[in-house]
């Protein structure tokens, strides 16, 4: 495993327009390892860290401004020096660097983060319970049909977090976020969005399975 400043790096991949990484906040296990690694980070991400009230969500926003940090290196930038403006729906851009695309998610200790030259959205989340509430809410009918035809609980989880996963990081790749209603589009098995709607611009994706969670890049084009 590949360690920096406080985060373990547990996958990585490089795909046609970005790179994606996941990586472990477990290290940053106390305040002081958290006051450490602020002096890293731009103002904007440690009034982010600062404003969590627990050690888990610090160590979270913490660790997810390490990792961009670690991946803006590859384009000789830091994110102690960047600065931020916000789209319409609240996804973060460089405003210096409008040419680089970036996005970032965090679940339980994972943090996960998206760069590259397209428009990108990034979702890690670990295995989830179903909920029928959850389930209406995000998926398809079609999906609904082939989650029901599955027989165990565990195939059950695994499918609709991996499809969680999809449909958020698609989410946030268009720049949409959760004003996109996630039942008016598909994915398919050959993991391109299936349009029920005349909204949903074309995306491809690459979903990455870990050890009890699952991510999901989407690369908008």
């Amino acid at each position: 495993m590949e360690y920096y400043c406080g985060i373990e790096i547990i996958e990585q991949l490089t795909l046609d327009c970005c790179k994606v990484m996941v990586a472990s906040v477990k290290p940053l296990n106390t305040s002081e390892m958290i006051e450490a690694v602020l002096a890293r980070l731009s103002p904007s991400r440690r009034d982010k860290t600062m404003r969590y009230r627990h050690l888990k969500g610090k160590a979270l926003s913490a660790g997810a401004g390490l990792l961009l940090d670690y991946m803006l290196h590859d384009y000789g930038l830091r994110e102690r020096d960047m600065r931020y403006e916000v789209g319409e729906h609240g996804k973060p851009s460089l405003k210096e660097h409008p040419e680089l695309h970036f996005n970032l998610s965090h679940s339980d200790t994972l943090v996960a983060c998206a760069l590259g030259q397209c428009p990108v959205g990034v979702d890690v989340q670990h295995i989830v319970t179903l909920r029928d509430s959850l389930v209406q809410y995000t998926m398809s009918r079609e999906e609904i049909d082939a989650l029901n035809a599955m027989e165990s609980d565990e195939d059950k989880a695994l499918f609709f977090t991996q499809l969680w996963t999809l449909k958020e990081s698609y989410a946030k790749a268009t720049g949409r976020g959760l004003t996109h209603e996630f039942p008016a589009f598909a994915i398919g098995s050959d993991n391109k969005v299936k349009a029920l709607s005349r909204l949903t611009p074309p995306a491809t994706f690459r979903l990455i399975n870990l050890q009890d969670a699952v991510a999901a890049v989407a690369m908008k084009y």
